[in-house]
């Protein structure tokens, strides 16, 4: 009897080198036709990093490995840099799937969507709504099998050091309206996101596709305001270096704002920023922020004078 194929999570025991090696091969024709998809020549490193915080998943047939991809949630504004190339990469309620290759001599043989809906079964159990991928746009034979398979175009982007543009691409995993579209509430949360993940990065030229041209800002504390999009971007761009940001939570609110909290530290000292964020046509129209400055409490607060009181330990 054949042995037959399982498609299951990738172990401990698993070799990164074979899975480096079937991606090559796999995108070998990608590459031979001028598209530098980064699985043509990635390390093992690579490999590794490109797994790291998804669920790899893998075919195999009598120990030979046949395939794989890697599907995840969103990624995180804080540890995903690269992401800030598309809000839809930030949305909460979207799966991604990745490094998706089947070995040329087991091509034509269902194993490429067998792997793929494998990774929408896990992606419905983690309560995503769709799932997403990006491929490359002259790839057009790529784009007819994903759009066969039930994806559609959302967004258009650039990679750093690819040449050739990109299209996201998404499925619906369940027939409840309304899909997720660029104009929704975690859409809007996803821009907020993807514009303190560009910030953090100095990435000012994606920052400034994020806001309508005549975005409004406002500081409460200070009483200032910036009146368009171009002031926005450039008091951050000109704003004494040595900053670092983390994102502590951007949440979609009910009246249709997002509110952001993040935190900023620079030379010893550390602030912290409640945002307001409104939107317009899917661009952010209107800010109102408030910053404040981390200081330790003043001694006549205490336990002992209020009884159920405690102190973070003040850093």
């Amino acid at each position: 009897m054949a042995p037959a194929l399982t498609i299951r999570p990738l172990a401990d025991g698993d070799s990164l080198e074979a899975l480096t090696s079937l991606l090559h091969r796999a995108y070998a024709p990608l590459g031979a036709a001028g598209l530098n998809f980064t699985a043509v020549d990635q390390s093992v490193q690579v490999t590794r990093e490109r797994i790291a915080g998804g669920h790899c998943l893998v075919a195999v047939e009598d120990e030979i490995l046949l395939g794989t991809v890697t599907v995840r949630g969103a990624h995180d504004p804080n540890l995903d840099p690269q992401a800030r190339v598309s809000p839809w990469f930030f949305r909460r309620d979207v799966a991604h799937l990745n490094q998706f290759a089947v070995d040329p001599a087991a091509q034509g043989q269902g194993l490429g969507a067998r792997l793929m809906a494998a990774c929408e079964d896990w992606a419905r159990a983690q309560g995503h709504r769709a799932i997403a991928l990006d491929t490359a746009e002259p790839a057009t034979h790529l784009r007819e099998r994903y759009e066969r398979a039930g994806y559609r175009e959302v967004a258009r982007l650039q990679r750093a050091g690819k040449h050739y543009r990109s299209l996201v691409m998404i499925k619906p995993l369940g027939a409840q309206p309304p899909l997720p579209h660029d104009d929704d509430a975690e859409h809007h949360a996803a821009i907020v996101r993807t514009l303190w993940t560009s910030f953090q990065a100095r990435d000012w030229a994606n920052a400034r596709t994020l806001f309508a041209d005549a975005a409004h800002m406002h500081w409460l504390a200070s009483g200032e305001h910036l009146d368009d999009a171009d002031a926005i971007i450039r008091v951050n761009a000109i704003y004494p270096e040595g900053w670092a940001i983390h994102v502590h939570e951007v949440t979609p609110m009910a009246d249709g704002r997002v509110h952001s909290l993040v935190q900023v530290d620079q030379a010893g000292e550390r602030y912290f920023a409640h945002s307001l964020w409104r939107f317009a046509a899917g661009r952010i129209a209107d800010v109102q922020e408030t910053w404040a400055t981390a200081i330790a409490p003043p001694a006549w607060r205490s336990a002992a004078a209020i009884g159920a009181y405690r102190q973070e330990p003040f850093k």
